[in-house]
């Protein structure tokens, strides 16, 4: 039997689980809303970037999407998601 003992197990770091869904948007955007209440409805963990509050993070965005911004980005595994439907982004996790 293969697994981890006992002992193993109580020295081992316990690191915060990383999401791999991030979720761009801002609080008065109807989309980001739309996509969060869909996250929640399905069960799906994810962390959540206020893009108003976070000027960084829109910097960085506007750098990886290649010009302006859009709310909302989903991320996925590494892989952006510019305005999805719900269609494109359940296509997309069920991918994971």
């Amino acid at each position: 039997m293969i697994g981890i003992s006992p002992y193993a197990q109580a020295r081992a770091p316990q690191a915060r689980p990383v999401s791999p869904v991030v979720v761009y948007g801002r609080r008065w955007c109807a989309l980001s809303q739309m996509v969060r209440r869909y996250l929640d409805r399905a069960g799906v963990p994810y962390d959540y970037v206020d893009l108003d509050t976070n000027p960084n993070a829109e910097a960085q965005l506007t750098w990886m999407t290649g010009g302006r911004v859009h709310s909302p980005v989903v991320s996925v595994g590494g892989q952006l998601l510019v305005q999805p439907s719900i269609a494109e982004l359940r296509w997309m996790l069920a991918r994971m």
